[in-house]
């Protein structure tokens, strides 16, 4: 397997098998077990990648069982974890007809499950009240009352249990409470009320996730942070928009408007055509990008569409557009140099304008690809990186909040330069800059932890 820079981007088997593998460090995966599946998939078939990781994590979940029925729970707990993981590979591309997205995702939710109890401190499922419906969740604690609380958005096609192997165990380390949760159109929370499908005010499935932390003595209300991942991020920063309780956002992977990104990566003989030859033209790439067709899958059935253009459609709202000066808490925003690199001058303008409009305190942290895989998305690959960038910043704005800067852009603003060196972009770059140095012009209010 090819594991240079033009493999990062998402999706492909590549970024795939790195973000199954990013797990191993928390109990998630085994190395041998993953180089084997990953020998054993050809390269292009996506048959064959459902096919390996479901036999993997069906191997590894017989073992989980014998080793709970022979009384060895350290034995089960691990095998149910890495079989959890497994099974997510598994169904991540599975299209919505195919019966055995539904059976894996069960498979991966409960043998998650099965492990929680036997953590130490145990993981707590959760449901959380949403109109008539639940939402599914994992909290977190080392059981003290009155502790800080990171809340966690997950992404476009993240899932709980995935969520707590990369911020939730880390977080209770740190001295921090964790709740992870799925929303409407999520993983679980979409297998759960098919009649709930993704929706882009997300705000409000945050607010009912803050609503709930309230109600618990290990929470203190008055510091809950919000950290939200890929998509995620857009429905984050909605939130720390509109939700005051939020006393600091981190971002990881943001961009302004998921409908103009999806666009700009497409040829433009596909993104002009109309509906009819556009879903003809889509599922041609399709049949030969099996990166493009997971996606599309996972995508369809998330939106209860079948259509392409119907999925293109359906992202057109889901965007932060105008919110930047709604925002008064710190926000950190996280990126890889691999997305700068994989994206268009159109979406960067979109992320620049938006941050000229934003008055909040703003850190921003660009990971290069001089440390590898870290550059890419979410940091796939370099879990520790992100986890160590993310808590050295909460610190900072829990502990000595005056220290905060107004605006600190660390390295990205030469990072932005190497992408995004037109005349039009070099406006908004210099202008940030300059504001990094002399602060907003019109400073909002800004709440810290």
């Amino acid at each position: 397997m090819d594991f240079s820079r033009k493999a990062m981007d998402i999706g492909t088997f590549q970024f795939n098998f790195v973000r199954t593998l990013s797990l191993a460090g928390t109990g998630g995966a085994e190395v041998a077990e993953c180089l084997l599946a990953a020998e054993r998939v050809k390269s292009r078939d996506q048959e064959s990648w459902v096919r390996e990781w479901a036999a993997l994590a069906e191997k590894v979940e017989r073992a989980a069982v014998a080793a709970a029925d022979g009384g060895q729970p350290v034995t089960a707990r691990q095998a149910y974890l890495r079989a959890s993981n497994y099974y997510r590979a598994a169904m991540f591309s599975l299209a919505p007809s195919d019966s055995r997205l539904d059976r894996y995702l069960t498979k991966s939710r409960e043998l998650f499950r099965a492990a929680a109890p036997l953590l130490r401190p145990p993981v707590e499922p959760v449901m959380i009240p949403f109109g008539a419906a639940s939402l599914p969740g994992y909290f977190l604690t080392a059981g003290q009352p009155a502790q800080p609380t990171l809340l966690v958005v997950n992404g476009g096609d993240s899932t709980n249990e995935e969520f707590v192997h990369w911020i939730g165990f880390t977080c209770v380390s740190r001295g921090w409470n964790c709740l992870v949760f799925e929303g409407p159109g999520q993983w679980s929370a979409r297998q759960l009320h098919p009649e709930l499908p993704l929706r882009p005010d997300f705000e409000v499935p945050v607010r009912a996730a803050i609503d709930y932390l309230e109600t618990r003595e290990e929470v203190d209300a008055g510091r809950i942070a919000l950290a939200g991942y890929s998509l995620g991020a857009v429905f984050a920063a909605r939130a720390a928009a509109f939700e005051p309780r939020i006393c600091a956002c981190i971002c990881d992977g943001l961009i302004t408007d998921v409908d103009a990104a999806w666009r700009a990566v497409m040829p433009a003989l596909v993104r002009n055509a109309p509906p009819g030859l556009f879903d003809r033209l889509f599922r041609a790439f399709e049949k030969v990008s099996p990166q493009l067709a997971g996606f599309a899958n996972h995508y369809r059935w998330i939106f209860n569409v079948t259509e392409p253009h119907e999925i293109f459609d359906a992202w057109k709202p889901y965007n932060v557009n105008g919110l930047a000066p709604r925002i008064h808490c710190p926000m950190l925003l996280l990126y890889g140099e691999a997305e700068l690199a994989q994206t268009s001058e159109q979406v960067g303008r979109g992320v620049l304008s938006w941050l000229r409009e934003l008055t909040a305190p703003l850190t921003i942290r660009m990971i290069g690809y001089e440390d590898g895989w870290a550059a890419t998305h979410c940091q796939v690959g370099a879990i520790s990186t992100m986890q160590a960038t993310v808590f050295d910043w909460l610190a900072l704005a829990a502990g000595a909040p005056a220290r905060l800067p107004g605006m600190d852009l660390g390295t990205s603003i030469t990072t932005m330069r190497k992408y995004w060196a037109s005349t039009r972009l070099e406006h908004d770059v210099a202008d940030l800059e300059r504001r990094q140095q002399h602060g907003p012009a019109h400073p909002g209010p800004s709440r810290h932890l």
